[in-house]
């Protein structure tokens, strides 16, 4: 697992930055410090409190603060922690608040290991140095900053450890609060997800029906369901590979975020990979290259999916289920508007599927047009050389395939040399003929078999030539 597949997850438990991280460290503090210059009236059993030189180190962060000398408040702790007792609440109170600094710094990793210091010395103490609501608050903040962390790091197997950590505090939390939010369970599914793909060879998939679990419960509970629960859902489904009901959900996602533009592109694919099934035949797939289409169209008019690329797209889309008229049409404005690539092929295409219509003329008209936009392509005489020969009309044919040859440009010159010795003998020009399958055999393969129509031509040169030069000669007495 990367950690792209972390941070493309809308839903992120990223703790608060350093204002808020002060602000809960300081409450503490306040009620601490206060405690130990005015102790509360007697009752058992009476809270942690600081060591007076704690107490008083403790407030020369507050200039610190007001500068926000980050580092400096981070030092200054630092050079506390040496001079307290290793299973002290002193200690536990300046873990706490170390590890929020450093989160605000964004130094996960170094946090969640100082926090976990403050949390075991509160749970090893009898009674526990932080009450219930406190120890809540630390359990949900470890559990978010080792997925923090996890987002981040790129070695697979330390990925891994930090999101058990993670899933390790979540469930604490989970046993001993009271009514978790919408929002908690869905970075517990989060987490779940990312576990059960924490190795995409082998996604766990008893951890991807858990998290497909919690996610139907928040679903069932949800009024109107937030994006990122949609989002949840789409990615054990594909996860999952079940692409059809990705659609589905997908379909659900753009009609109630329309403008987001993430979503057209995973849709099309969807319809696509459905369209592409093995199993399929022509009526099965047909149905889902016409979602896609349908997609691609309902995108553009949101204004996504319109680089050349995409319209390009959606012609080849109308290809697939035999629109060629709409696609020629798109295809033609397209190249014309600058919505689709000017590049040769495309002007190829144009012409191909002008023919696939019978539109003759019209496949004429975008070749000879795209001749004086690419004037060193031959490969463009060489088609309309082939509209005129199949119309019969030789002559013109033979023109176009010696500019196609003049060009060059060609894949097969050998085939072209071909075309032209055969229009050549059909308008019986037999000296071109010849001359052009001499330069068809010395572009042959030597080591394929000969073409068999290119000796059956090449003796009909000969002998036409031989007939016409006889006939020119003077009758022997």
């Amino acid at each position: 697992m990367t950690a792209s597949f972390f941070t493309s997850l809308p839903f992120q438990a990223r703790p608060a930055k350093i204002a808020l991280t002060l602000a809960l460290a300081f409450a503490v503090f306040t009620s601490g410090a206060s405690s130990a210059q005015t102790p509360p009236p007697p009752r058992p059993p009476q809270p942690p409190s600081l060591s007076e030189k704690v107490s008083a180190e403790i407030q020369k962060l507050k200039p610190l603060q007001d500068a926000k000398n980050w580092d400096g408040m981070i030092a200054l702790l630092d050079a506390v922690v040496p001079t307290v007792g290793p299973a002290s609440y002193d200690l536990a109170f300046i873990q706490d608040m170390r590890a929020r600094l450093l989160a605000g710094k964004d130094q996960w990793a170094k946090s969640a290991e100082t926090m976990e210091i403050a949390l075991q010395l509160s749970d090893a103490s009898s009674p526990k140095f932080f009450d219930k609501n406190k120890t809540l608050e630390m359990v949900l903040f470890l559990a978010q900053i080792n997925y923090q962390e996890a987002t981040t790091v790129k070695v697979p197997e330390t990925q891994r450890k930090y999101l058990a950590k993670a899933s390790e505090f979540i469930k604490r939390w989970l046993t001993t609060a009271p009514k978790p939010t919408p929002e908690i369970m869905s970075f517990y599914a989060t987490i779940l997800l990312q576990q059960a793909v924490a190795d995409p060879k082998n996604v766990n998939q008893e951890l991807l029906q858990l998290a497909r679990a919690e996610i139907d419960k928040l679903f069932q509970s949800s009024i109107r369901p937030k994006e990122n629960l949609y989002f949840l859902l789409l990615a054990v489904l594909q996860q999952g590979s079940d692409v059809a009901r990705s659609a589905e959900v997908l379909e659900l996602i753009v009609k109630q975020f329309p403008t987001k533009k993430d979503y057209w592109p995973q849709l099309w694919a969807s319809y696509l990979n459905l369209a592409s099934d093995k199993n399929n035949d022509e009526s099965t797939s047909r149905p889902h290259f016409i979602r896609a289409i349908n997609t691609v169209e309902r995108a553009q008019a949101q204004g996504f999916m319109n680089t050349p690329k995409d319209n390009f797209n959606l012609v080849s889309l109308y290809i697939q289920v035999n629109q060629f008229g709409k696609a020629t049409d798109l295809l033609y404005a397209g190249l014309k508007s600058g919505g689709i690539e000017n590049d040769p092929k495309n002007w190829i295409y144009l012409g191909y599927y002008y023919l696939q219509i019978n539109r003759n003329l019209d496949a004429l008209a975008v070749l000879k047009e795209a001749t004086k936009l690419f004037p060193t392509n031959g490969q463009f005489d060489l088609q309309i050389g082939e509209i005129y020969r199949q119309d019969e009309k030789m002559k013109d044919a033979r023109q176009h395939y010696r500019e196609a040859l003049r060009k060059g440009g060609l894949e097969r010159p050998y085939a072209v040399h071909t075309l032209l010795a055969n229009v050549s003998y059909e308008v019986e020009d037999f000296d071109e003929a010849l001359k052009s399958i001499v330069q068809a055999e010395a572009l042959s393969d030597p080591k394929k078999e000969k073409d068999a129509y290119l000796a059956r031509l090449k003796d009909a040169i000969l002998a036409a030539i031989a007939d016409r030069d006889s006939s020119k000669s003077p009758k022997s007495l």
